[in-house]
Parts: structure tokens; C-alpha cells; sequence
């Protein structure tokens, strides 16, 4: 009997604990409007950078100390891109846009974020190693990894509207990017 008492509070010990346990949480799976707007925020944040970057050059008054804060801008702006796209859980492609749409999107980032940083070549020398010390070559791949981890086969697309990009990236020494997008 004493023993059928102890067997008692514990079965009532472990259905109250498991009554008062919360319901697994499941994750709603971002559609690919969530994915777009992480790079439309990611597009308006590099919008702001890149004209500075760009007015620097067009001044001849772009040299290591000027561009720096900038390029740490450029690199957390993607670093924010990237902690909001590790925060989806997996896409829903039948909903809002498609692998196309994002291509699209990140594409003129990349090429924007390119063409600005080439134009710092000739003004700062040490452009290259500034560029890797902030690790903005790493910021920008982790991007579009997490872009390629929600939508299999998105960086292809990107690839192929940044062909004409290539060089440039070649030239900044992005050897991460440029391999992701197998160029």
C-alpha cells in the first residue's frame, strides 16, 4: 500500500508537470516576401553607404581614414542581413516571389557594393587589405549563403546576373563571393 502511495505522487508529479509543460513551439516558414524584405532593407542601407563611398572618389578626397567608417557600415549592414536571414526558418517558395525575384534584388547589392569599392582602388592602395581586415568579403558571402540556405539554387541566378561584376570582385580580392557564385 505504502508503495502503491509513492507510485501514486509520482504519476500525479509527472502529469501535473507535464500539464503545466508549453507546447512545442513551431516555427511559421518565412515565404519568400520575408526573405525580399531583408534585402530590400539591406538595398535602402547600402543606398546610404555607397553614395558617400562613391562622392569620396568623385572628390579625390577618399584615403584609408575617410572610407573606413564607411566600409564598417557596408560590413554591419550585411552582418544584419545576414542574423535576419539566419532567423527564417527555411521558405515557403509557393508564397510571395519566387528564386528569381531574389536574384533580382541582391544582384544590383552585390554590383553596387562592387562597382563603389573598385572606385577606391586607385585612391587607397591598401584598399584590399582594409577590405579583409573588416572582412567584408566574408560579410558579403555570409549574405548570400543564407540566401542560398532558404532558397536552393538562388545563388545561381545571382551568378549569372553578375557575370559582368566578376572582374571587379576578381580585382577585390573576394575570393569567398566569387566562389560561392561559382565565378
Amino acid at each position: 500500500m505504502f508503495t502503491s502511495r509513492i507510485l501514486f505522487s509520482f504519476l500525479a508529479i509527472g502529469a501535473v508537470s507535464v500539464a503545466a509543460s508549453p507546447a512545442p513551439i513551431i516555427a511559421k516558414r518565412a515565404d519568400v516576401s520575408d526573405i525580399l524584405t531583408v534585402v530590400s532593407t539591406l538595398n535602402s542601407t547600402t543606398a546610404t553607404i555607397l553614395p558617400q563611398i562613391d562622392a569620396l572618389v568623385a572628390s579625390n578626397s577618399a584615403n584609408e581614414d575617410s572610407i573606413t567608417p564607411l566600409i564598417t557600415d557596408l560590413a554591419s549592414a550585411l552582418g544584419t542581413a545576414t542574423t535576419s536571414l539566419a532567423s527564417l526558418q527555411g521558405a515557403d517558395t509557393s508564397t510571395g516571389g519566387s528564386a528569381d525575384d531574389v536574384a533580382a534584388a541582391i544582384a544590383p547589392v552585390v554590383a553596387g557594393i562592387a562597382t563603389s569599392l573598385s572606385g577606391l582602388e586607385t585612391a587607397v592602395p591598401t584598399l584590399t587589405s582594409l577590405l579583409s581586415g573588416l572582412g567584408l568579403d566574408t560579410s558579403l558571402n555570409q549574405v548570400l549563403s543564407g540566401l542560398e540556405t532558404l532558397l536552393a539554387g538562388v545563388l545561381n541566378l545571382v551568378a549569372t546576373l553578375l557575370v559582368d561584376v566578376a572582374g571587379l570582385l576578381r580585382s577585390l580580392a573576394f575570393g569567398l563571393t566569387l566562389a560561392s557564385l561559382g565565378l
